[in-house]
């Protein structure tokens, strides 16, 4: 097995003022695989038990710390639109061309909006990714209604009934 990485002192005076401070989660607990390896001068596998890590892990918890100090203690997020087409506001502007058209109460076709989305990434996309996009800001399919709002039954009867009786 290697020997272990010596830690610069800048690097340790760091870890003296973090000591104190507020970490969460897997951050606090890459801070103890530096702290352990510090302090109590213990091996990767003995703090590997301790903070419950793969003593892989523990090494780069302490190599990360080494190259770039206390930031490796911060926890990154997680999650997002990793595979997105285009970002939120490209998305809108990009709609925004149609939202004309759609409150003059013309028909949209996705097929359009398809082949503007193609236009806009230069490669070819899904019709599913087209109602995605749509969905996402707020767009929704509107269809005609099955009756007229006025509707009455009882009306429409006594029409029936007086053009059989006329023919």
């Amino acid at each position: 097995m290697p020997a272990a990485i010596p830690i610069p002192e800048e690097r340790l005076a760091e870890l003296e003022n973090l000591c104190g401070g507020k970490l969460e989660g897997n951050g606090f607990r890459r801070f103890l695989c530096v702290w352990l390896r510090v302090k109590k001068s213990m091996t990767a596998y003995e703090i590997a038990e301790v903070v419950n890590f793969h003593p892989d892990t523990v090494r780069i918890a302490q190599r990360n710390f080494i190259s770039q100090g206390s930031s490796s203690f911060i926890d990154k997020p997680h999650g997002g639109r990793m595979r997105e087409l285009m970002t939120a506001k490209e998305e809108k502007a990009l709609l925004s061309g149609f939202t004309e058209a759609a409150e003059d109460g013309s028909i949209l076709i996705a097929k359009e909006i398809k082949v503007a989305i193609e236009n806009k990434v230069g490669r070819q996309v899904e019709e599913s990714t087209v109602y995605r996009i749509l969905k996402r800001n707020g767009w929704r399919k509107v269809m005609p209604r099955p009756e007229r709002p006025k509707h009455r039954e009882e009306a429409a009867e006594a029409f029936k009934k007086g053009v059989s009786r006329r023919s």
